[in-house]
């Protein structure tokens, strides 16, 4: 698994021709020349963050860290997290240790973690040491989970109050303490061991007699995430119960923090990419393509061709051991490619669509025979058609029956073994506690190129008497 703070950070790349922003570019460069504080500050807030960190990409650092200087440090909190990896560092190398430090502690702590997790251990401590006690031991904290389980990926920053507090009583508590929350619509019920024991909405409080106790009014026994649930399987059950956010709470019920919705997003969009390179046999992505060396994209890719080729070297053995039937039957040859990538189609049609479904929950390994069955159904469904193709073709060009049908069930044979193999093999390296995805691109193409040259030529010899 690819964990969720490698590459969390996104490059904001928007056309400059669709970007507002760039409209005040030549005033925001002005301005900064005359070092026009008052200005630049309103000029700022007239946009939103990640707006303004589009703007600091066409400026040079020296112009970056005045703006950070001259910002309130809400503002330049929110900025901040809107930069990729690379210019936090930057800036953070770059501005004094007071404003440093500053800045750190406004940080929303997932995302303060995140990039903490991509530095050396010796700019970590020099960053804590110049952040407040408290979240320093935060970022600690949250630094010692795992990193795709639901402890790696929350915020510990949430909307709390406390049993036996009246309606009234949790409001100013709220008022006092849920300033920089990032999520306030749920607030949380906690008892004196910071156990939790019930949520209610910022709605439900408004609504309420002041003089109502909130436990009265408090949604018992809520859902809760375990702090050690992969991120994949909180992704699942935040989709599931439409939340916009879960609590996380410890093994003795103690609650941690809570995952929201843009958290989910995240884990999503990174699922989906490591999917994707692993169903191809393209390695790990570790950070985005553009910035990638070709070498290293290069030797990512190198190991998965190499074991695929060597595997594909059996194809030619299988036509090796059937060569007397091409000596005697040359337009045979002429259906290998169609056959194989037909298959090859079909079988990974299969398999993304069982990956999908164990990813999203539809499928479960308890369902394979009912998949194998299913994909048996399909693949004959699709064989028929495809072998009737075939068969025409055989026909017209080659004036052959015999190859025709041959060809024909050739074609319907290789179809329904692509379509099972490919529902087959994820079940079953889920089962052996594999990546679906990687076992269920390339290889099972040449896997199925094996297969269907064999299921040809055995076919051919027996219908045509070879």
């Amino acid at each position: 698994m690819v964990s969720l703070r490698k590459n969390k950070k996104k490059e904001i790349n928007m056309p400059k021709e669709y970007s507002r922003v760039y409209l005040i570019l030549p005033e925001m460069k002005e301005l900064l020349l005359k070092r026009d504080r008052q200005q630049l500050r309103e000029i700022s807030r007239d946009y939103e963050p990640v707006e303004i960190a589009q703007i600091l990409k066409e400026l040079s650092l020296k112009d970056k860290v005045f703006l950070f200087s001259i910002w309130d440090v809400d503002f330049a909190a929110d900025v901040f997290e809107k930069l990729d990896k690379e210019e936090q560092i930057e800036i953070l190398g770059a501005i004094d240790d007071v404003r440093k430090g500053k800045i750190l502690n406004k940080l929303a702590p997932d995302e303060r973690v995140d990039l903490f997790e991509e530095l050396p251990p010796e700019m970590v401590g020099r960053f804590l040491s110049v952040m407040a006690k408290e979240e320093a031991q935060d970022v600690r904290e949250l630094m010692s989970y795992t990193p795709t389980t639901a402890g790696g990926i929350m915020t510990t920053d949430f909307a709390s109050v406390r049993t036996g507090m009246t309606v009234e009583e949790a409001l100013k508590t709220l008022r006092k303490t849920a300033k920089d929350v990032e999520m306030i619509y749920y607030v949380y019920v906690l008892d004196d061991e910071e156990k939790l024991v019930g949520v209610l909405t910022l709605k439900d409080l408004i609504l309420a007699n002041p003089k109502e106790k909130i436990d009265k009014i408090m949604h018992k026994n809520p859902v809760a995430l375990p702090v050690d649930m992969d991120q994949e399987e909180v992704a699942r059950e935040i989709a599931n119960y439409d939340f916009l956010a879960l609590p996380v709470v410890s093994n003795n019920g103690e609650m941690k923090g809570i995952i929201t919705v843009d958290d989910v997003i995240d884990v999503i969009r990174e699922e989906n990419t490591e999917d994707m390179y692993k169903f191809s046999a393209a390695g790990e992505h570790t950070e985005d393509y553009i910035k990638m060396r070709p070498f290293t994209i290069a030797r990512n890719r190198l190991t998965w061709l190499i074991i695929l080729a060597i595997t594909g070297f059996f194809s030619g053995v299988v036509m090796q051991q059937f060569s007397f039937a091409l000596e005697k039957v040359v337009a045979l040859a002429f259906y290998i490619p169609v056959l194989m990538d037909s298959a090859g189609n079909a079988g990974t049609q299969a398999a993304m669509a069982v990956v999908r479904g164990l990813a999203t929950g539809e499928v479960k390994i308890a369902d394979i025979w009912m998949v194998v069955k299913k994909e048996f159904l399909i693949g004959a469904l699709l064989g028929i058609p495809l072998g009737i193709l075939a068969l025409i073709r055989a026909l017209v060009l080659q004036k052959s029956s015999l190859i025709g049908v041959s060809v024909a069930f050739s074609m319907l044979a290789a179809i329904v073994v692509a379509t099972c193999l490919g529902s087959l093999l994820p079940l079953v390296s889920k089962r052996l506690r594999l990546d679906p995805a990687v076992v269920s691109g390339p290889l099972i193409t040449t896997i199925l190129d094996i297969t269907t040259i064999s299921i040809y030529f055995w076919l051919s010899s027996v219908l045509m008497g070879l």
